[in-house]
C-alpha cells in the first residue's frame, strides 16, 4: 500500500518536473485567496486525520488518488518521518503555471522537521480552483 502511494506521488512528480521546463512564474498575490487557506485547511487535516476536512477541496482526480480508505497510509508515511504540520507555520515561497495547473510552494514546519517543501497544484474544475496534486520533500522524507 505504501508503495502504492509512493509511486503515485513519484510519478505525478515526474510528470510534474516535465512541465516545470514551460513554467510562467506567479506572485503571491495572484494565488493567496485561494491556495493559502486551501493548503492550510490540508495541512490540518492530515494533522487531525479528518478526511473530509482533507477531501473538500480536492478535484475528481486527486480523490481517486487518495481515498478514504488510502488515507491513513499517507498521514502514517508522513507523520512516521516529519511528524504534524505546526499550524500556521507555511511560508510562501514561488508560485508558477505549468500549462493548466497553478504550482504553489511552501517551506513548513513540522514536529520533527524544521523545513519541509510543500507543493500543492492546483486546476480549475467547474471553474473553481480545487487541488490537484499534493507533495512533501525534505532530508528526513528523502531517507528509506
Amino acid at each position: 500500500m505504501k508503495k502504492r502511494i509512493a509511486a503515485i506521488f513519484v510519478l505525478t512528480f515526474f510528470v510534474a518536473f516535465l512541465l516545470s521546463g514551460c513554467a510562467a512564474s506567479l506572485n503571491h498575490s495572484d494565488v493567496v485567496s485561494f491556495a493559502d487557506p486551501m493548503t492550510e485547511n490540508l495541512l490540518i487535516a492530515m494533522n487531525d486525520n479528518n478526511y473530509s476536512a482533507f477531501s473538500k477541496d480536492l478535484d475528481s482526480a486527486m480523490k481517486n488518488a487518495v481515498p478514504k480508505d488510502k488515507f491513513p497510509a499517507l498521514i502514517s508515511q508522513i507523520e512516521g518521518k516529519i511528524g504534524k504540520y505546526v499550524p500556521n507555520s507555511k511560508q510562501f515561497v514561488k508560485a508558477y503555471k505549468t500549462g493548466k495547473f497553478t504550482n504553489v510552494v511552501y517551506k513548513a514546519k513540522f514536529t520533527n522537521e524544521s523545513s519541509v517543501t510543500v507543493r500543492v497544484v492546483f486546476d480549475k474544475e467547474g471553474g473553481v480552483f480545487k487541488v490537484s496534486g499534493l507533495w512533501f520533500d525534505s532530508p528526513k522524507l528523502r531517507k528509506k
